[in-house]
């Protein structure tokens, strides 16, 4: 299946993205990106309440190495935080560590991380760090333990495809802060540290869930596309007799909108990844080139009139 023809295709269009017009990716792009403004994120979010899905929020960016602009991201998620209450938006935000200055300035990124954390809790809501390449994953995972100390609003993510990740959900269940989203993961690592068989992630992601489940997990994002996982978590929290409130699937925004539609109509938690920002060509670039079989949606949109 990876030579097939279609594999091919898809990896060589996304091959060639980095110089395909703007204008043209972003005719692709704008059906998994909110716009770049947080009036067009209000926007999609209220749309997608109205379908009885909830949202995270995620602006767009990472890796930043100027305090300046590390300030002005908080701005904007304080910001945020102030108007999905305002607004009666049912949200929460999800946040890259390396966009609050990880990598340079980690006490303050934590600093910047419990006020984020202290504006949610003061408004009832919740705060996601995301999980990004392998360069920071203990780094990220040491700041979650940290924050969870004083602050309960506060979750992380694990990515399946890592061979480590069954130690550290061990660890986290131990210390009672298993409040995890569960995705494959998208980064590309080496195979001493990944998976890169698709039986073998699926089976580790698999393996990962029945583990959070039998092990009472705070709360657990089901983060994935894959119909076969999809159906695999269905029966796990049907013969567990999983609680709503220990669970929810994860999707990202304009990506298996069927799939979604029926989880929503079958009664599961919803949530939906929202992304925004001015920095949308990079994360549409990462997308396609790291999910080459997205590429197909870019030959469709490019055929697609308006």
């Amino acid at each position: 299946m990876l030579n097939s023809p279609t594999s091919l295709i898809n990896r060589s269009v996304a091959a060639v993205l980095p110089y395909v017009p703007r204008p043209l990716v972003w005719r692709i792009s704008r059906r998994y990106i909110a716009g770049v403004s947080l009036e067009d994120a209000y926007r999609v979010i209220r749309e997608l309440n109205q379908l009885g899905a909830m949202a995270t929020l995620d602006v767009l960016g990472e890796d930043v190495t100027d305090p300046d602009q590390v300030t002005g991201y908080r701005d904007l998620y304080l910001q945020a935080l102030r108007d999905i209450a305002d607004q009666g938006l049912d949200c929460n935000i999800s946040v890259k560590l390396s966009e609050m200055g990880l990598r340079f300035e980690p006490e303050r990124c934590l600093e910047i991380m419990a006020q984020l954390a202290d504006a949610a809790a003061e408004r009832g809501n919740f705060v996601r760090i995301d999980m990004e390449d392998s360069s920071v994953t203990d780094q990220t995972l040491d700041l979650y333990r940290r924050l969870r100390e004083s602050h309960g609003n506060v979750g992380a993510v694990i990515q399946a495809y890592l061979r480590r990740s069954r130690d550290d959900v061990e660890d986290l269940l131990a210390n009672d802060i298993a409040h995890l989203r569960l995705c494959k993961g998208i980064y590309v690592e080496p195979a001493e540290i990944a998976f890169k068989a698709p039986q073998e992630i699926n089976a580790s992601f698999n393996e990962l869930l029945k583990l959070l489940i039998d092990n009472h997990a705070e709360k657990v994002g089901i983060a994935t596309h894959d119909p076969a996982l999809v159906s695999h978590a269905k029966r796990l929290i049907a013969e567990r007799i999983v609680p709503r409130e220990r669970y929810e699937f994860q999707m990202l925004l304009g990506v298996a909108e069927p799939l979604r539609d029926e989880l929503i109509r079958e009664g599961h938690p919803v949530r939906i990844y929202v992304p925004f920002g001015e920095h949308w060509f990079a994360y549409s670039s990462r997308r396609l080139r790291e999910n080459p079989a997205i590429a197909g949606h870019v030959i469709r949109g490019l055929l697609r009139p308006g």
